[in-house]
């Protein structure tokens, strides 16, 4: 019982150590900290197969997220998915760290890493 404590402690420790902010200039991320995404910046998501969800910031930037595994039916649920912050009460969303729930079947995926598509777009 006690590794259990263990393994669940080091759990919350590891979701509850903070996200890092998407990181801003060019080059190979590191894989030291996740990528997080204000979830209120979020202006809406684009689902172009089962495994890849874009989502498009409000300043225009675009972050691909490329699932663990695919997420069966996501393309085609019309009624889309949902997804929570990584930390209770926070507004981020962590790439590795957040499951998304697809809305109609009810199927749970893992996101999985982010990559920036494109940079803002100003007017």
């Amino acid at each position: 019982m006690r590794t259990g404590k263990i393994l669940a402690c080091s759990l919350a420790v590891l979701a509850l150590g903070g996200c890092a902010t998407a990181p801003q200039g060019h080059g190979v991320a590191q894989n030291t900290a996740p990528v997080c995404l204000p979830s209120y910046n979020i202006d809406h998501t684009d689902i172009p197969n089962d495994s890849t969800i874009l989502f498009t910031m409000r300043d225009r930037t675009v972050w691909k997220n490329t699932l663990v595994a695919p997420c069966y039916g996501l393309k085609i649920d019309s009624r889309g998915f949902t997804y929570a912050p990584t930390d209770p009460g926070s507004d981020t969303i962590c790439s590795n760290l957040v499951t998304i729930r697809t809305n109609t079947d009810h199927n749970v995926c893992l996101l999985g890493e982010f990559t920036k598509v494109s940079g803002p777009k100003h007017s």
